[in-house]
């Protein structure tokens, strides 16, 4: 491949990426103003997207083997244009669904890149731009318009995202695959628990200060420091995940700014809370990482690993998301949902070590698919 296809894979990639959370993190950042979002449908909105990303891991490689992978990706861009546009456009049942249906879009999209990014930063450079946007501009938006403008405007990158890919020539090979077996489990728990942690970063942070007394208008621009956060850790863990030799210590290093940031959020979110923002953010990380892992394991377990980790990692995610918001609702404070959080970061921890020293123990295998090479990404 040419250096000019390359560089042009990497931009096409990066703005795929982009728009794989802006219709979360804008939902988490304007949560506290949507009139006809209530505390259970609140709960049931950040957990939503996990379960509904997960569900439609699970279907990518079907869909993937269907209509190849060119109309797989584009089938997912535009029916994220129409979900996030009709989600703003009723009541609470609009919502629910529009998110619903925009998150098993951004599930095929998020299913496909690892594959096609082989390794790339700019997938998770990509995804953590896309966080960052999403947490920045909404509360803007809301504040001088409304909410329904805040969420909706995001329906735009992606029929932007949509119209680059239509440009982008060449049909990309569907995986070919052989039968064989992965061992993913640990990953997928892993994953599972970074996302639980990310998702409630991006659907509670605002929440959490401002019923500690923190502004609305500074809650919100600490949620977007601390998707800003994670930005050079998006772009700087895909290396060191390929660098490090010992990677358990990776592990530990990446969770240990959550850890912080986290106590801090629960012992005195009022206190620091650019603090405890920058310390979640750099979290991040976390995710960068398992991203990665997924998409160097995937060279050789084609796009079956990819649904596997990220389709149940994300149910276990939603349980999790959910269990955390219905506690925050029977017991009306943050302290219980804090302390859940903090052992999710434990088991995070475990499970990441589990997943890195041992790879391949039959009793952790997963049945998925094989192919010899992952497609490499043309345009």
């Amino acid at each position: 491949m040419s250096r000019a296809t390359t560089t042009l894979s990497t931009v096409v990639i990066f703005v795929l990426a982009l728009n794989l959370r802006p219709a979360v993190t804008s939902l988490g950042a304007a949560l506290p103003d949507i009139s006809v979002a209530g505390d259970i449908v609140g709960a049931v909105l950040v957990a939503l997207p996990l379960w509904a990303i997960g569900l439609g891991g699970w279907a990518t490689p079907w869909l993937c083997a269907k209509l190849g992978t060119h109309r797989t990706v584009t089938f997912a861009l535009v029916g994220l244009v129409l979900s996030l546009s009709g989600r703003v456009l009723g009541g609470s049942s609009q919502l629910l669904a529009g998110t619903a249906l925009a998150c098993l879009s951004i599930a095929v999209l998020g299913t496909m890149l690892p594959l096609l990014a082989n390794g790339s930063a700019a997938f998770t450079f990509g995804l953590g731009a896309g966080s960052t946007a999403g947490a920045l501009f909404t509360p803007a938006a809301v504040m001088s318009s409304s909410w329904r403008i805040g969420l909706g405007v995001w329906a735009v990158a992606a029929l932007l995202a949509q119209q680059v890919w239509q440009r982008t020539s060449g049909e990309f090979p569907a995986p070919q695959a052989a039968s064989g077996a992965v061992p993913a489990s640990a990953l997928t728990i892993h994953f599972g628990l970074i996302s639980t942690v990310t998702f409630l970063v991006m659907g509670w942070l605002p929440g959490i200060l401002r019923d500690a007394g923190v502004s609305p208008t500074t809650a919100g621009v600490c949620l977007a420091l601390s998707m800003a956060m994670g930005l050079p850790m998006m772009w700087l863990v895909p290396g060191w995940t390929r660098r490090w030799r010992n990677q358990t210590l990776l592990v530990v290093v990446l969770a240990t700014p959550n850890v912080i940031g986290v106590t801090g959020l629960l012992v005195a979110p009022a206190a620091a809370p650019w603090l405890w923002a920058v310390a979640t953010g750099t979290g991040m990380g976390s995710l960068a990482f398992a991203l990665t892992t997924i998409s160097l394991r995937s060279r050789e377990s084609s796009l079956s690993l990819s649904a596997v980790v990220q389709g149940a990692g994300y149910l276990i995610a939603g349980f999790g998301v959910l269990a955390c918001g219905w506690l925050h609702t029977a017991s009306g404070g943050w302290q219980g949902p804090l302390l859940l959080v903090l052992a999710i970061l434990l088991g995070q921890i475990v499970s990441g070590h589990t997943a890195v020293a041992r790879r391949t123990p039959a009793s952790a295998a997963i049945a998925v698919r094989r192919q010899d090479e992952a497609p490499e990404v043309g345009v």
